[in-house]
């Protein structure tokens, strides 16, 4: 099972290690109140990338596996594309902003939305190198961004002793070296991006990959939706809390989403056979529970403890929340396994039907009683979700390789 994925379980441990440390030094370098304003911005930015990502990486990785012939054309109509999204990105940013979030730095919003655009990119070049099968390509172009830019971040931010704007300057620039290798090595595979602004090219992409981008789209912003919120029906710190104790039971999913990283890949190419389907089901869903049911024990076990030695006594009230959503731990394994069986089998509509139900559900809980409980109900109905969405896409699962 690990064989040809040693280096995703790699550039898997160091990316999330990467987002970390990154996202520990502002916890621990800044102010409760400040850390919960930078979270809300880079939270709205990931909404708005995310809804207008169309499932572009995905659709890219799939077609790439199914069959790599013509893909310079869907690169190059795919590359445009992300191109005009960029203006759409920040009208729309800059939209909600003005009128949800005004009280908060220009400029600090301007540093903050640029880095999510820019791994957005990322993900686009590492879904067609991941359809090739080449993982050992996307290390080396990792792997190289992420150290200097560690390295430069730490030193600005403690020897230095910068402010946070050009701390996410930093930010930026390590993500567009980054982008840079991976043209480089993509290129390398005779793979040369033709830009095409057609529209009738990019809207039969569009038409396509659409229902797997409103997925994908669903998916984030029932996990992310909380956060903004928060901040609306409470205040900037009480989203510091919930953001600390929820990204590590989210952090845990290291343990096994490398597993899956290649697993659409490997779905696609199984799935004109419904049995060999079921296996990869079987052997993966039996894995992720051994691994989740360990992870969840270890998290509500240690909770105070992890906060405070990682984020110090500032962020102690992040541990109930931490304690809490450990429970969620088997369900998100489970429903990445099934989000990536159903995306694999084509069926991106009913993946969306199941997310937008999430969603739905996960918003209308959170409206309801975040203004009675605040974040300890957030982090409930986190749990509620997850495992919602592993049924739902089990059940399409199950009915399709009947």
């Amino acid at each position: 099972m690990l064989g040809e994925n040693r280096y995703l379980l790699l550039m898997n441990i160091a990316e999330q290690a990467f987002f970390f440390l990154v996202f520990l030094v502002f916890a621990r370098r800044y102010s409760v109140e400040v850390y919960g304003e930078l979270i809300t911005i880079f939270t709205m930015a990931n909404v708005f990338i995310t809804l207008l990502n169309f499932g572009l990486p995905s659709y890219l990785q799939r077609e790439t596996a199914f069959s790599n012939d013509n893909i310079g054309g869907l690169y190059g109509k795919i590359i445009s594309l992300n191109i005009l999204i960029f203006f759409a990105y920040l009208l729309l940013t800059f939209s909600y902003y003005r009128i949800f979030y005004s009280s908060l730095s220009y400029k600090l919003f301007f540093v903050a939305v640029i880095p999510v655009y820019l791994y957005s990119n990322i993900n686009i070049l590492n879904g067609l190198l991941s359809g090739l099968g080449k993982y050992r390509a996307q290390f080396n172009s990792f792997i190289i961004p992420r150290i200097a830019t560690l390295v430069a971040f730490v030193l600005s931010a403690y020897v230095f002793g910068l402010p946070l704007k050009h701390l996410l300057v930093i930010y930026s620039l390590g993500f567009l070296y980054q982008i840079i290798l991976l043209f480089v090595k993509i290129g390398r595979e005779g793979i040369k991006p033709v830009p095409d602004f057609r529209i009738g090219g990019l809207l039969s992409v569009l038409k396509i990959s659409l229902p797997l981008g409103m997925a994908v789209a669903f998916n984030f912003l029932y996990d992310k939706i909380d956060i903004l919120l928060i901040s609306k029906f409470t205040d900037y710190t009480q989203v510091s809390y919930y953001n600390i104790g929820y990204g590590i039971y989210k952090a845990s999913s290291v343990a096994f989403s490398f597993l899956l990283v290649s697993g659409l890949t490997r779905v696609s190419y199984l799935s004109r056979r419904k049995t060999a389907v079921k296996m990869f089901l079987r052997k993966y869903a039996a894995a992720l529970l051994i691994v989740g049911i360990c992870i969840t024990a270890a998290l509500f076990l240690f909770s105070d403890f992890i906060v405070k030695i990682i984020y110090t006594d500032k962020f102690s009230q992040s541990a109930i929340i931490l304690r809490i959503t450990s429970f969620a731990v088997t369900g998100l394994a489970l429903n990445n396994l099934t989000g990536v069986i159903l995306n694999g089998l084509s069926l991106y509509r009913e993946n969306m039907y199941v997310t937008f139900t999430g969603l739905v559900i996960n918003v209308a809980l959170n409206i309801v009683f975040i203004p009675l409980y605040g974040i300890i109900a957030a982090a409930m109905i986190s749990v509620i979700t997850e495992y919602f969405i592993f049924i739902g896409d089990y059940y399409f699962i199950k009915l399709n390789l009947k």
